[in-house]
Order: structure tokens, then C-alpha cells, then sequence
């Protein structure tokens, strides 16, 4: 038997549907964070020292989120509320815009959150460490902070409006 059948099995044996469906959303938000983490990392490098330290920052913070949000909503259609989009694909392109609206919005906390973190943490020895040229240790936890601050908003709304139930 498969790891992934096992753990599929364990699962269903001991949660909810809406208990799987949040943890489907958490698994999907996990694999958005390295996305984002990862066009924060090449938009960092790829602008380098061309812009102030603020303002690239910012870029990068918006091109993690922006992708991630995509990446994010293609799994979430397809597996998170799959039951519910499933024979509506007619829709797809509504339930992208509610998800960019959704998202959009818990982003705004996200950044605030990202950006204003990072304002402090620049500031301090620990999180200035190099990883790697411009990229220091505050832009991998600023925007993982800003992450967390985002994720009941997105996950309450997507589920009562993007991905609704299907009126009975």
C-alpha cells in the first residue's frame, strides 16, 4: 500500500470533510510559501541594488504574493474544493477573480504585515544575517509572518463565497 493511500486512509478515518478541507487548504497554503519565498528570493536578486532597499523589498514582497496567489488558487479549484467545482468549469474564471479578490484583500494584510516587519527587523543585528547577496534573514520571516496573518481571512472567505456550496 502507498504512503499516500495510507495517510489518505488515516485521514478520512479521523476528520471531517470540512476538517480535510481546511487541511487541504493549509497543504496548499504550505506549498505557496515556498513560492513566495522563492520569487521574493529571485526578484531580490534579479533587482539587486538598482532600487532603494525599501522599495525593492516591497517588489519583491508583491511578485512572491502574485504567484503564490495563482499557484495557490489552481490547486485549491482543483483539489481543496474540488467536490464543489467539479462539472462547472464554465466557472473557472469567476471563482480566479473572487480567489484574486479574496486573496487580494487578505494580501493587503499580508504585505502590511511583510513590509512592516521588515522595517523593524532591518534595524536589528540577528535579522540582517546575509543568505545570500542582498537577501538577508528578515525577507524570509517578514513575509512568512505576513503569511500567517493572511490565512483565516482567505480560508473563511474562499470557502463562503469563491467556493460556496451549490445551492441544494
Amino acid at each position: 500500500m502507498s504512503l499516500i493511500r495510507t495517510l489518505d486512509e488515516f485521514v478520512h478515518a479521523r476528520f471531517s470533510r470540512e476538517q480535510r478541507r481546511f487541511i487541504k487548504f493549509l497543504v496548499v497554503g504550505g506549498s505557496g510559501v515556498p513560492v513566495n519565498l522563492g520569487f521574493v528570493f529571485l526578484t531580490t536578486t534579479l533587482i539587486g541594488a538598482a532600487l532603494s532597499t525599501g522599495t525593492r523589498d516591497s517588489v519583491a514582497y508583491i511578485v512572491g504574493i502574485a504567484v503564490s496567489i495563482f499557484t495557490n488558487f489552481l490547486l485549491n479549484h482543483s483539489w481543496t474544493w474540488g467536490d464543489r467545482t467539479a462539472g462547472e468549469e464554465g466557472h473557472f474564471f469567476r471563482r480566479l477573480a473572487k480567489f484574486y479578490l479574496v486573496s487580494s484583500l487578505a494580501a493587503v494584510f499580508q504585505f502590511a504585515t511583510s513590509a512592516g516587519l521588515s522595517t523593524l527587523l532591518r534595524e536589528t543585528d540577528t535579522f540582517t544575517w546575509v543568505i545570500a547577496g542582498e537577501y538577508r534573514l528578515y525577507h524570509a520571516v517578514a513575509p512568512m509572518a505576513g503569511i500567517l496573518v493572511g490565512l483565516v481571512l482567505n480560508y473563511g472567505a474562499n470557502n463562503l463565497w469563491t467556493f460556496r456550496k451549490k445551492a441544494s
